[in-house]
């Protein structure tokens, strides 16, 4: 016959199981009511399951920085409003499926930057996806060649959160151009997405090098669009 904590482990109460634990080893809790054991019971559960969750977010992730949004850097050189990132890092834009573009110069700490708004986005909840434009569009043309395509494209329009760095490092074939645009044109009111790049926006039609496909996948980056520029010097020099 399974035990208390048997059948709580069966039922993936795992949080139960580890307060289940603590008040079998401590006569502390003998003092306390029924409803107070309860309530701490239900407190563990609550707390294991948002850890667990906090995890598979992370994992589904893939950052290449772990960036803690404490750990932003603010000298007055690189040119950020406090006020601005502090509203940026309650992640109301991302609710509101609105995009940010983040453009600086090499070393400027763009990805980091980038990177904490994907943690303070994982931290509420919400799902992100951070992948490196180029590889990512070379991933969707051999997924076109497998015929994965369809779940590839499903995998990154469904985040909370995308974040595509290094926009715009490399040229892009015309085929890597209309995958781009299929994949924004899927996130207008379904989700956000961050792009990270050296380039200006205003270079980007120039860029992408297509009228007609420029013209789209600027209209839907810019609509309801956040932006910054990092300045200052690189913050390699200081690794």
């Amino acid at each position: 016959m399974y035990s208390t904590r048997e059948r709580l482990v069966s039922l993936r109460l795992l949080g139960m199981a580890k307060a289940f634990d603590q008040q079998l080893g401590s006569t502390a809790f003998s003092a306390m009511s029924f409803e107070e054991r309860l309530s701490h019971l239900a407190s563990m559960e609550e707390h294991e399951r948002d850890h667990r969750t906090r995890l598979r977010l992370l994992r589904q992730a893939k950052f290449k920085v772990m960036a803690d949004p404490r750990e932003i850097n603010f000298d007055a050189q690189r040119g950020l409003d406090r006020a601005y990132i502090a509203e940026l890092l309650t992640c109301g834009w991302i609710r509101r499926c609105d995009n940010l573009l983040i453009t600086g110069a090499a070393g400027s700490g763009k990805s980091f930057v980038g990177s904490a708004f994907g943690m303070a986005a994982i931290d509420l909840g919400l799902s992100v996806r951070y992948v490196r434009t180029n590889p990512m569009l070379e991933q969707m043309a051999l997924a076109h060649i497998d015929g994965s395509i369809g779940k590839l494209r499903h995998s990154l329009v469904s985040a909370s959160l995308l974040i595509l760095d290094d926009f715009g490092i490399a040229p892009i074939t015309l085929r890597a151009k209309e995958d781009l645009l299929e994949l924004l044109e899927g996130r207008i009111d379904a989700g956000s997405t961050i792009v990270i790049g050296q380039l200006a926006p205003e270079e980007w039609h120039d860029y992408l090098d297509a009228p007609h496909l420029a013209d789209a996948i600027i209209d839907r980056l810019f609509q309801r669009s956040h932006r910054f520029t990092l300045k200052g010097a690189s913050m390699r020099m200081r690794l």
